[in-house]
């Protein structure tokens, strides 16, 4: 998958992990995209925005740490 635009979407990180590469970015559509390394994304198949947002195993990522150059 070419990489997303990622401008609005919120991205979370496994909560005992927030150092971790895997990043989980959900767009505004609330498409979720899985990130396995910088730069490598793919549409998440098993987890949903509203698992991501409300199940506390994620963390939500401020802006600024979440945007990272590939």
């Amino acid at each position: 998958m070419d990489a997303p635009d990622l401008a609005n979407a919120t991205t979370y990180v496994v909560t005992d992990q927030p150092n971790a590469v895997d990043r989980w970015h959900v767009l505004p559509d609330m498409t979720v995209i899985y990130e396995r390394r910088p730069g490598e994304f793919e549409e998440a198949r098993v987890l949903t925005a509203s698992t991501l947002q409300n199940h506390p195993a994620w963390t939500e990522v401020a802006p600024e740490a979440s945007s990272r150059e590939s």
